[in-house]
């Protein structure tokens, strides 16, 4: 258990740690992605805090924020912001996917507190932001939801 950072861009590792918390390991994980154990220990609580108090996030299999640089992107072309949330749509997209054909589930978190994202990473400036928030874990079924079937409402003949 503990605190990671997948930096999918080697070149921005040198500012990520300059960026982040000095306190940081930077211990790299074996295996093919670049994959950085920041600190250890159990960030449960941490995670469904950020994640507006939702129990999800923090008692997953993983639960995950994406950051960008963020001004940069808004220095050069303001209009472009829009690609770096479509981008993590994207990624969401792959985490659904990917969390299926493991047996598990994936949800993005629609609610979360990026100035507590970036606190915990200890972000000085605002070049960096919180994006998007996914979590991946077992099926949990919310019984507060229904499940009808389509057009339920009409008489049988009519369907």
């Amino acid at each position: 258990m503990g605190l990671y950072m997948l930096v999918r861009q080697p070149e921005a590792l040198a500012d990520l740690k300059r960026s982040l918390k000095r306190e940081f390991l930077w211990t790299p994980v074996p295996g093919p992605l670049p994959l950085y154990l920041l600190k250890h220990g159990d960030f449960q609580d941490t995670a469904a805090q950020i994640s507006c108090g939702q129990a999800i996030a923090g008692r997953s299999a993983f639960s995950l924020g994406m950051l960008a640089h963020f001004l940069p992107v808004l220095d050069a072309a303001p209009w472009d912001y829009r690609t770096l949330f479509w981008e993590c749509g994207l990624i969401g997209q792959v985490l659904y996917l990917e969390a299926e054909a493991h047996g598990l589930r994936g949800t993005g978190i629609g609610c979360f507190f990026d100035d507590a994202m970036h606190a915990t990473l200890g972000f000085r400036e605002a070049n960096y932001q919180s994006l998007y928030h996914f979590t991946v874990g077992g099926a949990v079924e919310d019984l507060r939801l229904q499940t009808i079937a389509a057009y339920a409402h009409l008489p049988a003949d009519r369907r």
